[in-house]
């Protein structure tokens, strides 16, 4: 039974605004519940129709077919888009509320998406929560809001069906949850403010620790490597409990990683690091095995065994132990841009955001995204 009914009023598209950002907080499933904290309208946008949602209920929202999608039951054409009648929190999925415009759209590999448009200020307040903990020095929130903001500005692209997800493949977003009177201060007081180099928005890579120095984009994906992204000595993270590291891989489990890689070995004779970059990090790793020696990449290492068992690159020796070997290392993290522990202890030593932020994005210049 529905519990929304038709409105005969035509729907608009609603005021264009400023420096919007889209993020796909839904992807690739079938079927969701929304739930309402207030009347809700829901806009069929190809078509004008528009319903209304009853507030504090719970609707089942399910893949159709490519044109259309189910809400309670009915079916309504593809894209619909969600907008709050007061203005105040709009729904909620997944558990986190969201305050924006929300389209929710069927896709060609049939499946169903959700995204949200919203100024790029209030998605910062969604990204910083849960980026950087909201305990920490002020100061340390201010860099974390210019560098999100500026990599959310530098991912936007109206050529695609969103400019950035809310995962950890971007930056974590979780809506209007977890806001606290800090983390507005730090993103109001820092309003448009963006990282640039020779004119042109940087990808403001940042990580939990670097373990003393910060890596090169160029070592860690690949990519073009420019001033403010080839790394720089750190010392500001040593105190950190994430500054050092180690994990025991038994020799069974690092042999099932080789052979996946295409090795033949039957067994592990030993592990070394055979190339590393200026860092320090390791590059490529040399399994000694009865079949002869096998190289692999260290970033392949640490995916398949995890980023939360190893916890970087930043492997700075391994020693045979009883059945397998222990991996000592630094930091937590792909290591690129900006340390936000080493952020942290730079605020707590008195430092402002401007310096926080010339110590990882050196030859970057401050100031506002229209200048």
């Amino acid at each position: 039974m529905l519990s929304f009914a038709p409105l005969n009023s035509a729907a608009g598209s609603g005021e264009e605004i400023p420096s919007v950002i889209r993020v796909a907080i839904s992807r690739n499933t079938n079927q969701f519940k929304l739930v309402t904290s207030a009347k809700v309208y829901a806009l069929e946008v190809k078509t004008g129709q528009k319903y209304m949602l009853l507030e504090r209920s719970i609707y089942e929202v399910k893949y159709v077919n490519p044109t259309h999608l189910a809400v309670a039951g009915e079916t309504l054409e593809s894209p619909v888009k969600l907008l709050a009648a007061d203005g105040g929190d709009c729904v909620k999925i997944n558990g986190h509320f969201y305050k924006g415009d929300l389209y929710m759209k069927t896709t060609a590999a049939e499946k169903l998406e959700v995204i949200e448009h919203l100024s790029v200020e209030d998605y910062l307040c969604g990204v910083l929560p849960v980026e950087m903990s909201p305990d920490w020095p002020l100061e340390a929130l201010k860099a974390q809001a210019v560098a999100s903001r500026t990599y959310a500005l530098k991912n936007i692209d109206p050529k695609k069906d969103y400019d950035i997800t809310d995962g950890v493949e971007t930056q974590v977003y979780n809506g209007a949850s977890g806001m606290n009177s800090r983390i507005i201060d730090a993103v109001r007081s820092t309003r448009g403010e963006v990282l640039k180099y020779k004119e042109k928005l940087i990808t403001a890579f940042f990580h939990a620790c670097c373990g003393g120095h910060t890596a090169s984009a160029s070592s860690a994906w690949g990519e073009d490597v420019i001033k403010p992204l080839y790394g720089v000595r750190d010392p500001f993270c040593s105190d950190s409990i994430h500054s050092s590291w180690e994990y025991y891989a038994t020799a069974r489990d690092l042999l099932s990683f080789i052979q996946k890689k295409g090795s033949s070995a039957l067994k592990i004779k030993g592990v070394r690091i055979s190339e590393r970059d200026r860092s320090g990090r390791a590059l490529k790793l040399k399994f000694a095995t009865d079949a002869g020696s096998f190289t692999a990449a260290a970033a392949e290492l640490r995916k398949n065994f995890g980023t939360y068992d190893i916890k970087s690159t930043f492997i700075t020796r391994i020693t045979p132990g009883s059945g397998g070997y222990e991996f000592y290392g630094r930091g937590w993290g792909h290591g690129v841009g900006m340390c936000q522990e080493g952020a942290k202890h730079m605020a707590l030593n008195g430092k402002n955001y401007k310096k926080i932020l010339r110590q990882y994005y050196p030859g970057t210049s401050i100031g506002d995204v229209n200048d």
